[in-house]
């Protein structure tokens, strides 16, 4: 996937949602996108025009890392 289709996609679905549901829905579509295997780099790029997504984004990476740190010390 292209960070544009993953955007166009995520635009699509943000305009039948209730503002209050956006960052929660948002942050679910990033975690299936990763689960689906999309490489972070191109999430990184997708949520230039949308702030709800770039927030999940954020946050899911920031999560992802943590989880690294913590398995890592863990071991």
């Amino acid at each position: 996937m292209t960070p544009e289709q993953i955007e166009e996609i995520w635009i699509s679905v943000a305009s039948y949602l209730p503002e209050r549901v956006k960052l929660d829905c948002a942050i679910d579509y990033v975690k299936t996108l990763i689960d689906g295997g999309v490489d972070p780099e191109i999430l990184k790029q997708s949520g230039e025009y949308d702030e709800k997504l770039q927030t999940a984004i954020d946050t899911v990476l920031d999560e992802d890392e943590s989880e690294g740190e913590l398995e890592s010390w863990d071991e």
